[in-house]
């Protein structure tokens, strides 16, 4: 079970962005993403797995590392999908702060859980993109629970320049993002449309 746990949260949040790539430079980003994903993940497991810390100083470390990595705001706007637009200005700013309380306590916490376990970047490819400006990879890795259960993990990492950031985790073909985006929709329809039952959720996990 601890393995489970382990591989949703590395898996965690995780969201899309869709933009684009220039057919003449198309494949040379591909090495670089794959680079990014795996220096992230390997300064993760090192800095977070240390012993002597406390659960605050891991979360600081880890929210270091999210805002790094992960596209934050553009994967939080994408995630609340068209509420986003009727939501006041006001409930923006709580919202995208407790978005990443949210994430950051869970994951940083359950990096107490890791053991060990084998994680291996394996290849990068292109993907489908909007904007001549911004180029997409998709890096496939694996996450071995033990030796005979490997768990694939597919990593969307947008760039521009030398600029890279995840947009997208998808574990096993389910993204992340359009997970997490779906129970908050679902959330927010219970409520007839009120964004306030969503914050209040949210509420609780960052403090619970």
């Amino acid at each position: 079970m601890a393995g489970r746990r382990w591989t949703t949260a590395i898996a965690g949040p995780l969201f899309a962005l869709i933009i684009a790539v220039s057919p003449a430079r198309a494949d040379q980003h591909l090495v670089p993403s794959s680079d990014f994903v795996r220096s992230l993940a390997d300064r993760a497991i090192s800095t977070l797995t240390a012993e002597g810390q406390s659960s605050e100083m891991r979360r600081e470390q880890f929210r270091g590392l999210f805002r790094e990595g992960f596209a934050v705001n553009g994967i939080a706007r994408f995630v609340l999908g068209r509420y986003w637009r009727r939501a006041s200005e006001a409930d923006r700013t709580e919202y995208m702060a407790l978005f990443e309380d949210v994430i950051v306590n869970t994951w940083a916490d359950r990096f107490s859980e890791y053991s060990g376990e084998k994680f291996e970047v394996q290849k990068a490819f292109d993907a489908p993109s909007a904007h001549q400006a911004e180029r997409v990879a998709i890096v496939r890795s694996m996450f071995f629970i033990d030796p005979q259960t490997p768990v694939r993990i597919d990593w969307r990492v947008a760039s521009r320049g030398d600029i890279y950031k995840i947009t997208d985790v998808s574990v096993e073909g389910i993204s992340m993002a359009n997970t997490q985006r779906d129970e908050f929709s679902s959330v927010i329809r219970s409520n007839r449309g009120d964004i306030s039952a969503l914050l209040e959720i949210l509420r609780k996990k960052r403090d619970g």
